[in-house]
């Protein structure tokens, strides 16, 4: 079991991209911060292979250990291939099925890579949908405390719906959104971790969505159930262990919607 991580430094949002999708719903949808798939990146029916593409040319070259997709309409039968260059060098190359759980799918590299361009292609012949919807996605390095976080954590199931109670009785439920939730306690942070800490939240307040595994050393069916992107906030970092190196604070994490 590894120690937690949070994927705050999306390079999606910065990484000049190109691929494919329909008119108004194009790639350069995945770099704004909302999961509605109204405003997300939508890959019509038919053509391209029956799939989505996306290529993303970063700034640099930068160490990559997460990729994944979020808030997506895939189906248990999609698969995708993640290719990672360093200039003509490719340092990663896998096709797999996208083990696809709370409409969200991840690969976790088992040690950062460096590269300067990331290319996602994602099949799913047998979408009911007739179409590919993928909000979100995340694109980047993960960062883990010293000491992991306290079993103290609890998560949250917020179900959005109207219910309206006819006068003979019946009652219809109009059901909207199902929303996830954590409440991240962390009570042994150390020094260095601070520092990070403060970064991650500032990013946070601008709007960003922020990337929470609990163990990334899962396989990716159970990431995908487990982890959450969306929007952070932190409480008050407390010293209850005096001078010793220890620090706590508790996160709350909301899948973005």
């Amino acid at each position: 079991m590894e120690n937690c991580g949070f994927g705050w430094q999306n390079y999606i949002l910065s990484a000049a991209l190109s691929g494919n999708g329909i008119s108004g719903l194009p790639v350069s949808n995945l770099q704004n911060p909302y999961g509605a798939a109204s405003l997300g990146w939508r890959i019509a029916a038919g053509g391209d292979g029956w799939g989505g593409y996306f290529k993303a040319a970063l700034s640099s070259v930068l160490p990559i250990r997460v990729v994944s997709l979020h808030r997506a309409n895939l189906s248990s039968s999609a698969s995708w291939r993640i290719l990672i260059h360093n200039g003509a060098t490719v340092v990663f190359d896998q096709t797999v099925p996208c083990s696809v759980q709370n409409g969200q799918c991840f690969q976790v590299l088992p040690a950062a890579i460096s590269g300067d361009t990331v290319e996602v292609t994602v099949w799913d012949s047998g979408n009911p949908d007739g179409f590919l919807s993928i909000p979100l996605a995340y694109v980047g390095p993960l960062w883990q405390p010293q000491r992991n976080y306290a079993s103290s954590s609890t998560e949250t199931l917020t179900i959005g719906q109207q219910s309206t109670t006819m006068l003979n009785g019946t009652e219809f439920v109009d059901a909207r959104y199902v929303q996830r939730g954590l409440s991240i306690t962390h009570e042994s942070y150390g020094d260095a971790d601070i520092i990070v800490l403060r970064q991650i939240q500032r990013v946070a307040a601008s709007g960003q969505n922020i990337l929470f595994l609990p163990d990334p050393s899962l396989p990716s069916e159970d990431l995908a159930s487990a982890g959450v992107f969306g929007r952070l906030s932190g409480g008050d970092l407390s010293n209850p262990y005096g001078p010793a190196d220890r620090h706590a604070q508790t996160f709350t994490l909301t899948e973005r919607l």
